[in-house]
């Protein structure tokens, strides 16, 4: 009688943490629950006698786990990169390799942005900016941020390049399943926009400086 209470508690528990699952705003805390669903369930389940189900819960939990890891990483590595140079490696598993051309119009200022890059191989020039994009570099996101859309300037290569390509989509798919992604992806942006600001401050300042043609 009293393993029958036990058993009984145990399922209602995993019933509660399937419940929480449902209502979670959030990926982590979805996902613990989710693990800790599977596993009670697929003890109750199999108790219970009741295997397919048990089978099932049973396969969930690793995919569960799998999950959880991936997130634990993806806040990881985004910290990392708002905080130093910016590693895109934990992001090619959204991205989409993309090959260019030398000299090839990735996009024009006041184009409708759709994308974001980063430079695997060769260089890209931005010339409204008058800046050369090296590999390892991230570019082309300003767009996500404008109130409009648009690209904010111009992108062709210099050389044949190879790219790595992430939808705003997607970008935005990530930041809703983490909130923390998103934090620090704004990060992100805001440090480039900085740098673009006093690159603005510096091109002004040299204008300035300069002596009147005669």
């Amino acid at each position: 009688m009293t393993n029958g209470l036990i058993l009984e508690a145990l399922g209602f528990v995993a019933a509660a943490f399937a419940v929480f699952v449902f209502v979670s705003n959030t990926m982590i805390p979805l996902r613990i629950a989710a693990i800790v669903s599977n596993l009670l369930f697929a003890i109750y389940f199999y108790y219970k006698g009741i295997y397919p189900q048990c089978a099932l819960n049973v396969a969930l939990l690793p995919l569960n786990l799998f999950r959880l890891r991936q997130m634990q990483r993806l806040i990881v590595a985004s910290r990392a990169a708002a905080q130093g140079d910016f590693n895109f490696d934990w992001l090619r598993p959204y991205m989409k390799p993309q090959r260019a051309p030398a000299g090839a119009m990735l996009y024009r200022k006041g184009d409708i942005a759709k994308y974001a890059y980063i430079v695997v191989r060769g260089r890209i020039y931005a010339p409204e900016l008058d800046v050369t994009i090296e590999p390892g570099a991230l570019f082309g996101e300003m767009g996500l941020f404008t109130e409009d859309g648009k690209r904010t300037a111009s992108a062709r290569t210099l050389e044949n390049a190879d790219l790595l390509r992430i939808s705003y989509e997607d970008m935005l798919q990530l930041a809703a399943q983490n909130p923390q992604f998103g934090f620090y992806l704004m990060q992100i942006m805001v440090r480039r926009m900085q740098r673009n600001v006093a690159f603005a401050a510096e091109s002004a300042a040299r204008v300035t400086s300069a002596p009147p043609s005669a």
